[in-house]
């Protein structure tokens, strides 16, 4: 049994630092159960818009977890260039892009790249913000 991993603070944020890469395959039942929840995100073989998230956050808290608690997500933003369809398999980098103390608050930027990782073409890109606890 390994030990518990430590508590992912304001510190352990390291701009310009790559944390790990994630890997995530485009499953057409993930997908499916994805759709009975959101029926309009419904285009055949094509992941979901709004797995983007799920996609970059699942990578995030792979690699920067666990988290103390009481942060707050403050935003997510994604440039795509192209969306995942059935049997991509996707590859996501997690990086730190910066970190301030703004009003006695500790932000975090986290940047993603997501690439298909049988051809390395870049899928989408994302920022998320985040209000640290600690």
């Amino acid at each position: 049994m390994s030990a518990p991993r430590p508590v992912f603070t304001y510190d352990h944020y390291e701009p310009g630092k790559v944390y790990g890469e994630r890997r995530f395959v485009v499953d057409e039942d993930v997908m499916q159960k994805w759709r009975k929840v959101y029926p309009c995100d419904d285009d055949p073989h094509v992941m979901p818009g709004g797995m983007l998230a799920m996609v970059i956050l699942d990578a995030v808290l792979t690699f920067n977890s666990p988290r103390p608690p009481g942060g707050v997500h403050g935003g997510q933003t994604f440039e795509v260039t192209r969306m995942p369809r059935a049997g991509d398999i996707l590859l996501t980098e997690v990086k730190c892009q910066d970190k301030e103390i703004r009003k006695n608050r500790k932000l975090v930027r986290v940047q993603t790249t997501t690439r298909n990782g049988n051809s390395d073409e870049v899928m989408f890109k994302g920022i998320m913000t985040t209000l640290v606890a600690a």
